[in-house]
C-alpha cells in the first residue's frame, strides 16, 4: 500500500503551517523578500502577504520580521521563532516518512516509536542493533542485571550501573535497544555451561565473510534480528563454521549497551 499524508500544524483552532507555507518561509529565507519567495514558490505577493500576517498574528512571537518598502521593495527574514518553527516542521515530516516506511514493513514495530527509529534510522557505531522489551531487572548493589526480550524464545542479559538504570528510568516492559559491537561477539558451534555471566545466543549462521586477517559471521536469531561477529580466521577455523550451521553467539552481558526514550512529563493546565 502506498500512503501520502500531508502535515499541517494549527493554533487556537486555526492553521498555522502547512507544506505551501513552509516552502514560502524557506524562500524568503533564501531571498529576503516576501515578494521574490512567493514567486519562488508559485503564489502571489496577497497570498505570500496574507499567509505571512496570519501567520504572525497567531502566535505570541512574529515568524517573519518585514521591513517597509511596498510590493517588491522592502525586505523580510525569519525571526528566531520563525527559524525553529521551518526547522521542527522538517523533523516533524521526517518521523511521519518514517511512519509511512514503517507501515510498508512488517518487521517493524508500530507500537513503539524507539521500535520504528531503531529498524529504520537510528544508527550507531555498533554493528548489532536490537529492538527489544525489558523483561525483568535484577537489582544488585552498585549495578543491575538487565533481561532484555528480543524475541520469543530469545533474551540477552545486560550489566548496567545502577545509576544507569535509574537515569534511563528503566523498568520491566518498557521498550529498549541493545546495542553490541561487532568484535565483542565470538561463534561457537557448543554451548558453555559453566560460564553463566555470558550471553550464549543460537541461531543459523547465514553468511560468513572474509578478509586477510578477521571473518564476519551473520547469525540468524529469529524474526529477522541478525547477530553480527567478528572473528579471527583462527576461531572460524577451529569452530569449522559454515553457512546454514547451528552456532551460538557469544558475549559478555557488560558488552551490552541499553538504549531506551526518556518520557516526556505531560502538564496539565
Amino acid at each position: 500500500m502506498e500512503f501520502d499524508a500531508l502535515l499541517t500544524l494549527s493554533q487556537n483552532g486555526k492553521m498555522l503551517a502547512n507544506p505551501k507555507r513552509i516552502a514560502l518561509l524557506k524562500s524568503i529565507a533564501t531571498t529576503g523578500s516576501i515578494s521574490q519567495g512567493a514567486k519562488q514558490v508559485g503564489i502571489s505577493y496577497k497570498t505570500a502577504f496574507d499567509a505571512i500576517k496570519e501567520m504572525n498574528q497567531l502566535g505570541d512571537t512574529q515568524l517573519v520580521s518585514c521591513e517597509k518598502g511596498g510590493k517588491g521593495g522592502g525586505g523580510a527574514s525569519l525571526t528566531e521563532q520563525g527559524k525553529r518553527l521551518v526547522q521542527m516542521y522538517d523533523l516533524l515530516e521526517q518521523i511521519q516518512e518514517m511512519g509511512l516506511n514503517a507501515l510498508k514493513d512488517d518487521s517493524v514495530p508500530l507500537h513503539s516509536l524507539l521500535g520504528v527509529m531503531s529498524k529504520l534510522s537510528l544508527q550507531t557505531s555498533a554493528r548489532n542493533q536490537l529492538f527489544a522489551t525489558i523483561k525483568n531487572i535484577e537489582n544488585h548493589a552498585l549495578y543491575d542485571l538487565i533481561t532484555l526480550q528480543i524475541t520469543a524464545q530469545c533474551t540477552i542479559i545486560a550489566t548496567i550501573t545502577h545509576g544507569s538504570t535509574l537515569r534511563l528510568g528503566l523498568s520491566p516492559n518498557k521498550d529498549a535497544v541493545a546495542l553490541i559491537k561487532g568484535p565483542a561477539i565470538t561463534i561457537r558451534t557448543l554451548l558453555d555451561p559453566v560460564n553463566k555471566e555470558e550471553n550464549q545466543i543460537r541461531g543459523i549462521i547465514r553468511r560468513i565473510e572474509r578478509d586477510s586477517k578477521m571473518v564476519e559471521v551473520c547469525l540468524e536469531i529469529g524474526e529477522g534480528n541478525e547477530l553480527n561477529a567478528l572473528v579471527t580466521e583462527e576461531i572460524a577455523t577451529n569452530e569449522q563454521l559454515n553457512v546454514g550451521m547451528t552456532a551460538y553467539a557469544c558475549f559478555p552481558s557488560s558488552q551490552v549497551i541499553v538504549a531506551t526514550l526518556t518520557e516526556q512529563k505531560k502538564t496539565i493546565n
